[in-house]
C-alpha cells in the first residue's frame, strides 16, 4: 500500500528547514542540496514544492510574518488602545533567544524585495495590514483620551513602522546595542511620547 503523505506537513516542514538555514547561514548558503539535508527530503521532494529560491524566501517571510501576527493578535486580545500597541511592538521586538533570529529572515527578504517588485508587492500586502493594526490601536487611544492632542496618528503610525522596523535590524546588525532592557526601554519611551501629558 503507497504511504500518504501529508503535503501541507511536508511543505511546512521544508519552510522550518529553510528558516534555519537562513538564520544559521544565511539566505545566499541556502541551496536544495542544504534543504534536502536539512529537513530530511530528496532533493526532488523540495522541487515539487518550491521551484526556486526566490519561492523558498518567500514561504520563510510568510511563515515568520505570519507567526508574528497571530501572537500579536493573541497578545492583544482584551487590551486596546496604548497598551495594545506596546503588547504588539513587544511582540514584534526581537526579544529573548529567537528574535534576533526571525529578524535574519526579515532582513534576508527586505534585501530581496528591495529589488525585486514581485517580493516588494508581497511584503507591501503584509506591511499594511500591520500598518492597519498600528492604526486601529492608535484611533482607540484617541478615543479614549490617552493620545496626546498633538499627535497625528499617520506620522504616529510611520513612527512606530520604523521604531519596530529598527529595532530588528539593530538585532542582527548591532547585537550588542539590542538587549532586551535596551528595547523595552525605548518601547516603553516611545508610548509614553504618544501618550505625552494627557
Amino acid at each position: 500500500m503507497p504511504k500518504i503523505v501529508d503535503h501541507d506537513e511536508r511543505r511546512s516542514h521544508i519552510v522550518e528547514a529553510v528558516t534555519q538555514i537562513i538564520i544559521r547561514d544565511g539566505f545566499d548558503r541556502v541551496t536544495m542540496r542544504e534543504i534536502a539535508a536539512e529537513a530530511g527530503y530528496a532533493h526532488g521532494a523540495i522541487a515539487r514544492y518550491f521551484p526556486d529560491k526566490k519561492s523558498l524566501l518567500t514561504a520563510a517571510f510568510l511563515e515568520v510574518f505570519q507567526k508574528s501576527h497571530e501572537y500579536t493578535l493573541r497578545r492583544t486580545e482584551g487590551v486596546r488602545g496604548l497598551e495594545a500597541l506596546r503588547q504588539m511592538c513587544l511582540e514584534l521586538m526581537p526579544l529573548e533567544a529567537d528574535g534576533p533570529q526571525r529578524s535574519r529572515v526579515v532582513l534576508s527578504f527586505w534585501d530581496r524585495a528591495a529589488q525585486d517588485h514581485e517580493l516588494w508587492e508581497i511584503h507591501h500586502e503584509n506591511i499594511t495590514r500591520r500598518r492597519d493594526l498600528i492604526r486601529g490601536f492608535l484611533t482607540e487611544a484617541r478615543e479614549d483620551g490617552e493620545l496626546a492632542e498633538e499627535v497625528d496618528i499617520e506620522d504616529a503610525v510611520n513612527r512606530v513602522s520604523a521604531h519596530n522596523a529598527g529595532w530588528q535590524m539593530m538585532a542582527v546588525l548591532v547585537p550588542e546595542a539590542a538587549n532586551d532592557a535596551s528595547i523595552n526601554t525605548s518601547v516603553d519611551s516611545m508610548i509614553a511620547d504618544l501618550r505625552g501629558s494627557v
